[in-house]
């Protein structure tokens, strides 16, 4: 090893490395000597082959790998370029954490992943306003991105992690599933795309990706490029069973493609599914009735999201963002509070019956006690004029029915 490599390498990794890197970036055109010194340096570097068209870019990053892209477009140069200015602001020649910050540590930081998605980004797509003329205008093909800020947002709002399985219906050249494997490491992201053309784009970026993720020595979760119609039943599957996040940028689709979206995949999703729109499917804050029980809002609730400024590429106005979430039980909560209704009236009138009934029976009672007082009244009224009788038998004076006169009582002494 030359002095310069031994200067170069002045502290070694904290971790243990099973592949050590020399640290260091080389940008290799068509020459073969300088091509053989480099294989030379990186014992991690794998055998370079024929290089006359190839740039190759040693990792100054834990585990890293080589990056090699295509030397002969314009627009590879200026991410390589993008990339050396960045990295060189960062490297010092020591693979300390402290001076690399988050571009030292596996997991990839929201700012980290949207750097590297959109170095991918760049490497696969030259000329982004070509994307426009593969779709028909003002129809559910329109194009349009959603912007890797506002879609950190998403994940950050909704816990998006490794327990789950992002899949983007409408993917475009699948830029989003690429940011949420390597942001949220989602257990697996799935973008479909219709479009062929969008589709390739797709696969080229993810290739681009994956390659980036390794040279800087980040890990990311399992993702896929799919191209197809994703109402074809061989996707059902993956959309009705395996996904918990199902992203939609619905917001140019026309009615009946949103129909049959709603009856042909989301009423059979499971329990707990979320769904992302940028057009809602379920009413806003809508209680359930007798007409709506069978429309989507009967199993699911449908709140509005964080909406960022600048959220998305079609519009400098703000786009709202909805989140759609099944909930079966919904739907059996109110046929429960609706039998409850019917039993309530029923429950009333014979608790009106029993009350009358004890009216009854209190009026009864109440009656014969009032009986029984007037009688007792009576009684005593009776046995008073008894009495006084028998005070007027012996009183003062006896009246003969014979004479009709009246003697004083010693009169029959």
């Amino acid at each position: 090893m030359s002095e310069e490599d031994a200067g170069l390498k002045e502290e070694s990794p904290s971790r243990e490395v099973e592949t050590p890197v020399d640290p260091g970036i080389v940008a290799v055109a068509s020459d073969s000597s300088r091509a053989a010194s480099v294989d030379r340096r990186s014992s991690s570097m794998e055998p370079a082959g024929n290089l006359e068209n190839q740039l190759v870019l040693l990792s100054v990053f834990y585990q890293g790998k080589p990056l090699k892209l295509p030397g002969t477009h314009d627009h590879i140069h200026k991410v390589v370029f993008r990339i050396l200015k960045n990295v060189c602001g960062l490297w010092s020649g020591s693979y300390n954490t402290d001076v690399l910050g988050d571009w030292g540590q596996r997991q990839c930081s929201q700012k980290v992943a949207m750097e590297i998605t959109t170095y991918a980004y760049e490497c696969a797509v030259p000329r982004p306003a070509d994307l426009n003329t593969y779709y028909k205008s003002f129809t559910s093909e329109t194009y349009g991105e959603t912007n890797l800020e506002q879609m950190a947002s998403i994940i950050d709002e909704l816990g998006i992690g490794s327990h789950d399985v992002f899949v983007d219906l409408g993917s475009g050249i699948g830029q989003l599933v690429c940011f949420t494997a390597a942001y949220a490491k989602c257990r697996k992201s799935v973008g479909i795309e219709l479009s062929q053309i969008p589709a390739n784009y797709a696969k080229n970026l993810g290739g681009h990706f994956k390659q980036l993720m390794a040279h800087f020595g980040k890990s990311h979760g399992r993702f896929e490029h799919h191209q197809g119609d994703f109402l074809n039943p061989k996707f059902k599957k993956l959309i009705v069973e395996e996904a918990t996040v199902i992203f939609i940028n619905n917001f140019a689709f026309a009615p009946d493609l949103m129909f049959r979206i709603t009856n042909e995949l989301l009423q059979d999703l499971k329990h707990g599914t979320r769904i992302v729109t940028t057009k809602p499917f379920g009413a806003h804050k809508k209680d359930i009735t007798y007409r709506s029980t069978g429309d989507i809002n009967s199993i699911s609730d449908t709140r509005e999201l964080t909406s960022l400024e600048y959220g998305v590429s079609w519009t400098a106005k703000q786009v709202k963002f909805w989140l759609t979430t099944m909930d079966h039980t919904k739907l059996i909560r109110y046929y429960e509070a609706e039998r409850q209704k019917k039993l309530e009236p029923k429950s009333r009138e014979g608790s009106d019956e029993v009350n009358e009934r004890e009216k009854k029976t209190k009026k009864r009672k109440n009656g014969k006690e009032s009986d029984g007082e007037c009688s007792s009244s009576n009684t005593s009224q009776n046995g008073k004029k008894k009495d006084k009788k028998k005070k007027v038998a012996a009183g003062t004076a006896v009246f003969t029915a014979s004479t009709g006169a009246l003697f004083p009582p010693n009169y029959y002494k």
